[in-house]
């Protein structure tokens, strides 16, 4: 993965770094194309989750995510059908919730979108029993009115 990359130059030089490394380490296989993807703005990082469980049915978890969510487990877990307003009061309780806050003069985050994610996640788990797991790491908060973007995610039947 090559990331950061600005111009057509810098694309050009990638796709011979690629080539050249696979070529050295696995000559047997060919390389037939990639996946060039624009890079996503810099927010606030979120986990966003849900698990359909036997026992506890649906949960879903959300807290801070990228290096945050290893370090801190600063995160809670709510129900599925939690409504908008009690799942933004719960985000709010959150250690690093100031980061949603405009905290040291940054701006402010669009909480409100992060609720919309948390609602239609548990929406989608809740309607859909094949799925046991997702997660969502990081997704990443604009400032407000600029919305949430999950940059990676994982479902697991």
């Amino acid at each position: 993965m090559i990331v950061g990359l600005k111009n057509r130059e810098e694309l050009a030089d990638g796709w011979a770094r690629l080539a050249a490394n696979l070529a050295a380490s696995r000559p047997d296989l060919t390389l037939d194309g990639v996946l060039v993807e624009g890079m996503a703005d810099k927010g606030v990082e979120l986990i966003v989750g849900a698990r359909n469980d036997p026992h506890w049915g649906t949960t879903i978890l959300v807290g801070f995510g990228g290096v945050a969510a290893e370090l801190l487990h600063d995160v809670c877990l709510l129900p599925p059908d939690l409504p908008r307003a009690a799942i933004i009061a719960r985000i709010r309780k959150l250690r690093m919730a100031p980061l949603l806050d405009g905290f040291r003069g940054a701006p402010v985050m669009d909480i409100e979108a992060v609720a919309d994610v948390v609602q239609r996640l548990g929406q989608m788990v809740a309607a859909t029993p094949a799925i046991r797991e997702v997660d969502l790491n990081p997704v990443i908060v604009y400032p407000q009115g600029k919305g949430a973007l999950a940059l990676d995610a994982l479902i697991s039947l």
